[in-house]
């Protein structure tokens, strides 16, 4: 399977994530990476810090505009009311016709999560899942965090860089005039900085 979805909020993109896609690509040699935007993930809570959705997708788009490999999807702002992961990865699975687990690339907190989102053990049938550690985490972290739930699971961790950028993070700093040009791609750094 070449093919991998990272789904997200991407409130902004970072170059941290830009990071995990790439070194997937190269790790599992994926021919296209599928950014995934969510308008307003269900398990988010903090759903006035977010950027406007078009907004989000127009820094996507500059953010990974040089590559070929990474495309965009927005079909989760189509939906009415709360998009539910599991009906995206049961779309894209339908649509590409795939015959095996689909690649999805989720972060260790988010995939710690999992048995808490919504049809939580189909989506487990249906996924494998390609976890992108954050700094001080190691593979022995993660299976020491594991639960009964996330043994029947196939995941492996992504071999990336660990940058210790977060979308939190940039809009906090920006909000509090401070630096954080260099954590964004400059494309998206000259369209971010002028939105209010």
């Amino acid at each position: 399977m070449t093919f991998a979805i990272f789904p997200g909020s991407f409130n902004p993109i970072h170059l941290g994530h830009l990071m995990i896609a790439d070194s997937a690509a190269k790790q599992y040699s994926l021919k296209k990476v599928s950014f995934v935007v969510s308008p307003y993930p269900p398990n988010k809570k903090n759903s006035r810090d977010f950027l406007k959705y078009e907004k989000r997708v127009e820094l996507l788009n500059a953010a990974i505009s040089e590559n070929h490999i990474f495309s965009l999807d927005t079909r989760e702002s189509k939906r009415e009311g709360l998009s539910y992961t599991i009906d995206t990865v049961s779309e894209i699975i339908n649509e590409k016709k795939i015959d095996s687990k689909l690649n999805f690339i989720i972060g260790v907190d988010a995939f710690l999560t999992l048995p808490s989102w919504h049809r939580a053990e189909e989506l487990g049938e249906k996924c494998r899942f390609l976890i992108a550690c954050r700094p001080g985490w190691q593979s022995v972290d993660v299976e020491d965090s594991l639960s009964v739930f996330h043994d029947q699971l196939d995941w492996d961790i992504i071999d990336s860089p660990l940058l210790s950028i977060s979308s939190t993070q940039i809009r906090l700093r920006k909000k509090g005039n401070k630096a954080y040009r260099y954590l964004l791609m400059p494309e998206v750094y000259s369209l971010y900085k002028d939105i209010n």
